[in-house]
């Protein structure tokens, strides 16, 4: 924490950070704003909390560790709320939860972690470290809720590594869901992460913002097929179970290079809830290009099959997935650039959408 912190866009050092909504380093504030990126502007002590940050890792039984905010890569940047950690040649990440967040929730994700950690074939994802004394999965101090995990290898894919890797990850997302399959966790899921309905659909349409890439006559066409095909017929028979919530590039690790990359990771289990497994491939790995959207099916129904319901409703879902991405960028971190690259992605669904449910059916 000696190194001084940097602006990833003018390179100059950091007096205050701006961050975005995430939690994620945007840079200074003349830059942030010059982008128009939304972000709340902290000291560098409310961004690096040494006295809060020593308090808990005490409690977890580390009282000399080294901590401090992971490299900044290309395609991960430090946040607000996590620091990486040493002690004893064993690495950790360090958690602190918006005070939002309540303790039911940590209870929960972390019941699905123990879960997926368990077994003879355990999946790789965090292992949550119990704080010293209690045996608690988290502790309380400074305010807010805080976890220790051990720290899992592999690095964040680039795009084109993503692009060319995605059927793997959705294989790995299929181990995923088996192992899941009918496990009732603790706690309780956080409500605003939780399924989607019509009514969230019309919600969140209506507070938007006109937007020039955003027809309303499109949104209104895409509002009704979600509403009569997928919400009234289809969504209700679909199998539920417990979804990752976030399974996007930034929450997969790889190992190994572009011609023999595997998962080695998996990250963020904050937004798990109870929904369709096609959330989970329409918010990270659904596609609108037909033969990437074939491989991903592939892959992922040798380990779980897709039902022939669950390949009708793929177009569906990815619709739906698309205006939830949008509505992130929208109304979240206001980063309107990206909302109309979603909205053209969006159109060209719309555009495509009996080639993408060809390319969902079973052979």
């Amino acid at each position: 924490m000696s190194m001084p912190l940097l602006c990833p866009f003018c390179q100059r050092p950091l007096e205050v950070v701006v961050v975005n909504p995430a939690g994620e380093l945007i840079g200074c504030e003349d830059c942030a704003e010059e982008r128009g990126l939304a972000g709340e502007v902290l000291t560098l002590d409310e961004w690096n909390a040494p006295a809060a940050v020593e308090e808990v890792l005490a409690r977890f039984g580390l009282k000399h560790a080294q901590a401090g905010k992971p490299t900044t890569t290309g395609t991960d940047r430090p946040r607000a709320h996590y620091w990486e950690v040493i002690s004893d040649d064993a690495r950790y990440f360090l958690r602190r939860f918006y005070s939002w967040y309540p303790a039911s929730a940590i209870q929960h994700m972390h019941s699905v972690l123990a879960h997926l950690a368990s077994g003879p074939d355990p999946l790789p994802v965090p292992r949550v470290v119990p704080e010293a004394g209690s045996g608690q999965s988290y502790t309380q101090a400074a305010g807010t809720c805080w976890a220790l995990y051990r720290a899992l290898d592999g690095h964040i894919a680039s795009p084109q590594e993503w692009m060319w890797g995605r059927p793997k990850a959705a294989e790995m997302l299929a181990t995923l869901h088996r192992r899941i399959e009918g496990f009732v966790p603790e706690g309780e899921e956080f409500a605003p992460w939780s399924a989607w309905t019509i009514e969230t659909v019309d919600r969140v349409l209506e507070s938007w913002q006109p937007h020039p890439d955003l027809a309303p006559e499109l949104l209104a066409h895409i509002r009704d097929r979600l509403a009569t095909r997928y919400f009234e017929n289809l969504y209700p028979a679909l199998p539920k179970l417990i979804v990752h919530g976030d399974y996007v590039a930034a929450n997969v690790l790889w190992r190994g290079d572009a011609m023999s990359l595997a998962v080695s990771g998996i990250l963020d289990f904050e937004k798990v809830h109870r929904d369709t497994a096609l959330f989970d491939f329409a918010w990270g790995l659904g596609d609108r290009r037909p033969p990437l959207l074939r491989a991903s099916i592939a892959t992922y129904s040798r380990v779980r099959p897709l039902s022939i319901l669950e390949r009708e409703a793929v177009p569906e879902a990815l619709l739906l997935g698309a205006l939830m991405g949008i509505d992130m960028q929208m109304t979240y971190f206001n980063n309107q650039d990206e909302v109309s690259r979603l909205a053209q992605e969006l159109a060209y669904m719309v555009r495509d959408l009996e080639s993408l449910r060809k390319a969902a059916a079973a052979k």
